[in-house]
């Protein structure tokens, strides 16, 4: 075999171009065989083997994957409202629970001497939020997360356009500066504001670290990578950090340092994604590498700016990213519903989380083992699964309420509560596996970045249930649009290129322009086509 060339990009180091170029030619240098079929590769996924730089790149991803907890978890103890044990002269039954007390306090009138008892101060202590005022919390909360939805579609295109390390390296940096303003604030104004641009660069980080991971690992390794290295056995971790903090400010500037070592081995020992230099034309290999960037050529899309628009342009697309982003946004309505009100279950808000994260890591393992095990266990098993558990434990939950047994049963209520948070731990990892399986390579963190925006609802508070019932109405709903609209993508290449402009609905020009630039680069193609 001929040795591999490369042709340099006057944006992309040289050196980083021979490094990516030795992730992808090294199974070929040791000998081995890279379809079992005949020993030959048929396109950049044979090209990955299990080996040394994969295990980098999982340390990398465990490295930027907490700064991203630290961030999305965050609110879950800054933004903990405070029980109120009195009310100037009033004394409450302990055996109330907060929404309770607080419909007792709207009963007597004005409480202008709240007695508070809290496991951590929250900015809800230092500002005195609590009852009705506590969901101006809840509120910033929500435009907080705004700021997560727009770093995640600015980062998508950024990592799409000038690569997935850029765009990592520059959401890690913002999150450092970001926390470092955090603890700055003075109210709960100035709090929103300065996280919600940390939530920019958080958005940025979480759309574009997931589809680096999915590039750079072997396909059939992809499933039990992600579930192991994931943000469940963060969340334990996290809880330690809360404990020890104690308070809103020194957690922020613990958040602040966790930002740091990411950053730094990332750009030391992780380089370039070779998917992505491949696709941008910045290396260029012979034989089947060489052929991938042929076909981008021969597909007339090597020199379009892909966009949003993009994830829609055939019948194909616009089911898999509607599907997709509908899973997000159902998923969302639990996880988020349950994390940001963690101190209104029973217990100890740090044990909630830290069986909370041990429960969905157990899951993720138990998943991650079968999928590597059974041919037979796919995507679609294991996330039409975890809403089967989460519609049993919510039904549970909404029964205790309708029978008015949410006293008697609040430890039932408390592991039914956790165990449905749990489960949304697998079906983010199914998405976002499916999600990077079907995307081609052009558009694959812009259509990441695209479902991530449908992260974060909430839902109306007319009675204690009702949140439940709504997430069991949209888990039932995501449970039959996966299974239908989507297929099953277990064992797949990753999709390199865009469908052909013939089949796109919008965007694709005339085709008599497309077939005579196909024929100028016919001369160029045709040995390679040989």
């Amino acid at each position: 075999m001929s040795q591999p060339s490369s042709s340099s990009d006057p944006e992309t180091p040289e050196s980083e171009l021979e490094d990516s170029l030795n992730i992808l030619e090294k199974p070929l240098k040791n000998g081995k065989k890279v379809s079992e079929a005949n020993g030959e590769a048929h396109g950049l996924d044979d090209y990955i083997q299990m080996g040394g730089y994969v295990l980098l790149v999982c340390l990398a991803a465990e490295l930027l994957i907490l700064p991203q907890v630290s961030s999305m978890f965050y609110m879950m103890y800054a933004g903990a409202a405070p029980r109120v044990l009195s009310c100037d002269n009033t004394v409450f039954d302990s055996q109330l629970e907060g929404k309770e007390i607080c419909f007792e306090i709207d009963r007597i009138g004005n409480c202008s001497h709240p007695n508070f008892q809290y496991q951590f101060k929250s900015i809800n202590v230092e500002y005195n939020y609590f009852c009705d005022t506590s969901k101006l919390v809840k509120n910033s909360i929500s435009i907080q997360m705004i700021g997560v939805l727009t770093g995640s579609i600015v980062f998508g295109q950024i990592s799409d356009s000038f690569g997935r390390k850029i765009g990592t390296q520059f959401a890690s940096i913002g999150m450092f500066i970001g926390w470092l303003i955090v603890v700055q604030s003075r109210n709960l104004l100035h709090f929103t504001v300065s996280r919600t641009i940390l939530g920019f660069f958080t958005g940025g980080s979480v759309s574009v670290i997931n589809v680096f991971i999915m590039e750079n690992i072997p396909k059939k390794h992809r499933m039990w990578i992600n579930m192991a290295i994931t943000w469940s056995p963060n969340m334990p971790i996290y809880s330690l950090f809360a404990w020890i903090a104690g308070d809103w400010k020194t957690l922020a500037y613990i958040n602040a340092f966790v930002c740091l070592p990411g950053f730094f081995f990332f750009q030391f020992f992780i380089h370039e994604s070779p998917r992505w230099l491949v696709t941008k034309g910045k290396i260029n290999l012979e034989d089947n590498l060489n052929m991938e960037y042929a076909k981008t050529v021969k597909q007339n899309t090597r020199k379009t700016k892909f966009s949003y628009y993009h994830l829609f342009v055939t019948p194909r697309l616009a089911i898999t990213t509607a599907a997709l982003a509908y899973s997000y946004w159902a998923t969302s309505i639990i996880n988020y519903g349950v994390l940001f009100n963690m101190e209104k279950l029973s217990g100890s808000i740090y044990w909630n989380s830290v069986w909370t994260g041990l429960m969905r890591y157990a899951c993720n393992l138990s998943f991650g083992w079968a999928d590597l095990k059974f041919k037979r266990i796919g995507r679609k098993f294991i996330h039409t699964s975890g809403l089967v558990i989460i519609f049993i434990s919510l039904s549970v939950v909404v029964a205790c309420y309708a029978l008015h047994m949410n006293h008697e049963m609040k430890d039932v209520i408390r592991i039914s509560i956790l165990l449905a948070s749990s489960m949304t731990s697998q079906i983010y990892i199914a998405d976002g596996i499916v999600a990077n399986e079907l995307f081609p390579t052009p558009i694959r963190t812009i259509g990441y970045s695209f479902i991530q925006t449908w992260n974060r609802v909430g839902v109306a508070d007319y009675w204690l249930a009702l949140p439940f019932c709504c997430m069991i109405f949209f888990s039932l709903i995501d449970t039959f649009s996966f299974e239908c609209l989507l297929p099953e993508t277990k064992g797949r290449h990753l999709v390199e290129h865009m469908p052909p402009r013939h089949e796109w609905w919008f965007g694709a020009g005339k085709v008599d322009k497309i077939v005579e630039e196909e024929e100028d680069v016919g001369e160029e193609l045709r040995p390679l086509e040989a």
